[in-house]
């Protein structure tokens, strides 16, 4: 029976009491060294973490929401809503990756629509401060939502750029890094005519990384599809291909788009990758398995939903100014599709 009850005492959740004990403080220490309002001497702060360590003890939100007067509630926008979101890798890589880091830092999200539907969320949200900052995804121009951020100075993060705003802290991609590694790679596979298949988008990712391509390929020709889909990835795909200077390599800004060149290409009676050369942004499921298996840019998403999460907690624990701008590294995976050799 004793024996029973010290395995179960072993076993159970550390709580700040046990924190406390362990380190020999006060529980009102060991409260302010994890939220942060106090000062607590180095040596003692030393204590409690070391002590938290050997528990495996993790503050909870509640307990951090209490100690802080902070709701720990974040509100998260994807400017991308219905097949575009559920179908896109790159989004359904994020989330968890979001989700874990948020937990793993006691907050939680109020998801927010894109477009015209957000406005009904500005006032619950923003006007009751009923969340603490925002995460917004692919911010849209003109979105009720994200003109309220900027208007009521809700603390925030984005991923990619909000156009036609003061700087703000964000995460992003290296976009000139991402074409001149492309590019790099499609020339040293002998692709000399480069075209570029985009989408009409009106956020950053697809405007800032159109701007770095058009600075990398000066002459070359761009298509936009008019969705996220493969079908729209062929059809726009087929203009570019119909043209009197052919491209041999079009660099596609998504691997949904790709799978659409591939078709058109197929459809063409276009050899890839002897006659062309094809290349996506992602790295999803869909690049392994295409026909033939196509050349990705991964864009590592685990990466970015954590360097997001961590940024907007820096920003509102306001101990240090974050960076401006926390990159997140992309490498090339090269596969048969743009592999001449």
């Amino acid at each position: 029976m004793v024996t029973a009850m010290a395995d179960q005492a072993a076993s159970a959740t550390p709580t700040i009491f046990d924190i406390a004990q362990a380190a020999g403080v006060s529980i009102t220490t060991v409260s302010h060294v994890f939220s942060g309002n106090r000062p607590v001497g180095t040596k003692t702060r030393q204590k409690v973490l070391e002590a938290a360590e050997r528990l495996n003890y993790r503050p909870r939100g509640s307990a951090r929401a209490l100690a802080t007067g902070r709701t720990m509630t974040l509100a998260l926008q994807i400017s991308f809503s219905g097949p575009e979101l559920l179908f896109n890798p790159f989004f359904t890589s994020l989330l968890p990756a979001l989700s874990e880091a948020a937990i793993e830092l006691g907050y939680s999200f109020a998801f927010v629509p894109p477009d015209a539907s957000s406005a009904s969320f500005v006032e619950p949200l923003i006007g009751r401060r009923a969340v603490d900052a925002g995460i917004l995804i692919d911010p849209r121009r003109g979105d009720p939502f994200v003109q309220a951020v900027l208007a009521e100075g809700l603390p925030y993060v984005s991923l990619g750029r909000v156009m036609d705003a003061q700087p703000a802290p964000r995460v992003d991609h290296d976009h000139p890094e991402v074409c001149r590694t492309v590019v790099s790679h499609l020339r040293e596979e002998r692709y000399e005519r480069i075209a570029m298949l985009s989408m009409r988008e009106e956020v950053s990712y697809v405007v800032d990384l159109e701007a770095a391509f058009r600075e990398v390929v000066p002459d070359a020709a761009v298509a936009a599809a008019d969705a996220l889909s493969v079908a729209a990835g062929r059809v726009a795909a087929e203009e570019l291909l119909a043209g009197q200077r052919r491209p041999d390599a079009i660099f596609c800004t998504n691997d949904v788009l790709a799978i659409g060149a591939l078709q058109a290409a197929r459809e063409l009676g276009i050899r890839v990758p002897d006659e062309l050369g094809v290349v996506g942004v992602e790295d999803s499921s869909l690049a392994q398995h295409a026909e033939p298996p196509l050349t990705s840019v991964s864009a590592h998403p685990d990466e970015a939903g954590r360097l997001l999460v961590a940024t907007v907690d820096q920003v509102l624990a306001g101990e240090a100014e974050p960076p401006p701008l926390a990159v997140v590294p992309i490498s090339l995976v090269r596969r048969r599709s743009s592999s001449r050799a």
